[in-house]
């Protein structure tokens, strides 16, 4: 059960606390995640009627509680991926997480809810800071564990200041929920003294690219068959591989290894050292390109006309990375292609809509207005089909694990021509149906979906579609990475051809 009373410990019950401050920092966006952007974090039974029935980090850790084990969650802060944490934002809302750590202690584990890619604009190290500070509360022997995503830049500061750390195994992330429960269960065995975690750390200096980064697709499936034959090796507790966040401009960029042992680091550390040398030689095979939007548009077209469903994912604009989610570039070329469906995040071009109200016919400019926007807006004529208040669950395991949603009041907009677009108010990512079905936009009259992301839309997009074809729009989250301004990255391939 979920302990919202601070109560000490009795009878052998391990105490748990829940905590996190979890961000995608992309440094190249310039949107910052403000206290705003994180839109005030959840707090105590907050977090409990937010996250105990979806498949998120957070409902893993809440998962973990039972008759000897009561979680205590307390603050856990969230923002869509955009620029670095404000400083503003990280010192107080870590301030919050720390001061209720003190307040309701004592403590026999805590479990962070991160992502392992957060930036602020005061420590590049974002994570091993909020790490840094838990333990000045909790003190160097109270077993800390980390839930992270695989898109994490590890650090040895994280590393060594962690108890364990674990990550998802897969992209799309449908495994928040049972590697968070790993975690958990890997605490309290540490808490208990049945397990000694001792924890090996492995940086690869390899950038994958991320159009090579689905774990169902070569090269990374044999990647995580070797790494599910190496959990079985004796003393090995846990091993996770981190695929690294591109678009975050630090020291720790790159793939990495991390191993938890039973009090064998010699065991930890041969393992990791086996997996990054795996990852190390198909380092060739971890790089790609995409088809250019007039390519992916002429072929979605082609498909069209061939009954198929065509699911385009927009690169440049990918919502899970940083991205504003109002590009305008593919939209501007689908003129003509009956069955075309795209979002556009755009409050002011919704509240134009709602104004006009439901079957209004309405001429106006849409996306391109976001400071990270690649293209200016686009003018368009239509008519107002449907104007909804933008809310929606997504009861299945999707990327990242959220079940609710909203993104605002939202408007679904027949363009002349035939493509739909379902302008939004707030910023949403592409992962779940739900969010057509919400808004009333039946798959059956799609012929070609654009999604704003890489590998993310996958779990949901992929069974209705025919074809998936990932397109090289312009924007900050681009998938040529050698055309990004990095001033922090170590030596890595493909950048540097021998790194090592």
């Amino acid at each position: 059960m979920y302990r919202i009373e601070t109560m000490s410990p009795a009878g052998g019950t391990v105490k748990l606390a829940l905590a996190g401050l979890h961000h995608e920092s992309n440094t190249f966006a310039g949107r910052p995640a403000d206290l705003a952007a994180f839109g005030g974090p959840l707090r105590g039974t907050e977090i409990v009627d937010r996250h105990a029935t979806a498949h998120s980090t957070a409902s893993g850790f809440l998962a973990s509680a039972g008759p000897d084990v009561d979680v205590v969650p307390l603050v856990c802060a969230y923002a869509n991926p955009c620029g670095p944490v404000t400083a503003n934002a990280f010192d107080v809302i870590v301030a919050e997480i720390t001061e209720a750590l003190a307040g309701h202690g004592p403590w026999d584990g805590v479990l962070l809810a991160q992502h392992g890619a957060a930036v602020s604009d005061h420590h590049l190290d974002a994570d091993a800071e909020v790490l840094r500070r838990v333990r000045q509360v909790v003190g160097p022997d109270v077993p800390v564990g980390m839930a992270l995503d695989m898109h994490a830049n590890l650090s040895d500061a994280m590393v060594e200041q962690a108890t364990v750390s674990v990550g998802y195994l897969t992209n799309p992330h449908i495994d928040a929920r049972p590697r968070a429960l790993r975690c958990a269960e890997l605490v309290i065995g540490a808490a208990r003294g049945t397990i000694r975690p001792v924890t090996a750390l492995c940086r690869v200096p390899v950038l994958v690219n991320i159009l090579r980064q689905h774990t169902g697709e070569q090269p990374m499936a044999g990647l995580l068959a070797r790494l599910e034959q190496a959990t079985h090796r004796p003393g090995v507790l846990d091993v996770s591989l981190f695929q690294g966040f591109p678009y975050a401009d630090v020291p720790e960029l790159g793939m990495s290894v991390v191993v938890v042992a039973d009090g064998d680091p010699g065991a930890a550390h041969a393992v990791a050292t086996d997996l990054a040398e795996a990852i190390w030689e198909c380092r060739t095979d971890l790089q790609d390109t995409a088809e250019s939007p007039v390519t992916a548009l002429a072929a979605a077209a082609a498909g069209r006309r061939a009954g198929r469903r065509t699911l385009l994912l927009d690169v440049g604009d990918n919502i899970g990375a940083g991205a504003p989610g109002d590009s305008t570039v593919l939209l501007a070329a689908a003129a003509g292609i009956p069955g075309y469906f795209q979002t556009v995040c755009d409050p002011a071009a919704v509240r134009h809509c709602v104004a006009a109200g439901e079957g209004a016919r309405v001429a106006l400019r849409i996306g391109g207005a976001a400071v990270d926007s690649p293209a200016p807006p686009v003018p368009v004529r239509g008519r107002v089909r449907a104007v909804t208040d933008g809310r929606y669950e997504e009861p299945r395991p999707r990327h990242g694990g959220r079940r609710f949603f909203d993104a605002g009041p939202t408007v679904v907009l027949d363009l002349d021509g035939g493509p739909i677009v379902l302008l939004t108010s707030g910023l949403v990512p592409n992962t779940s149906l739900e969010q057509l079905r919400a808004a009333g936009v039946a798959l059956d009259e799609l012929g070609v979906v654009v999604a704003k992301g890489v590998n993310a839309p996958l779990a949901a997009f992929g069974p209705v579609v025919d074809d998936v074809v990932r397109v090289d729009t312009p924007g900050v989250t681009r998938a040529s990475y050698v055309e990004l301004p990095y001033r922090n990255r170590p030596r890595l391939y493909p950048f540097e051809p021998e790194p090592r």
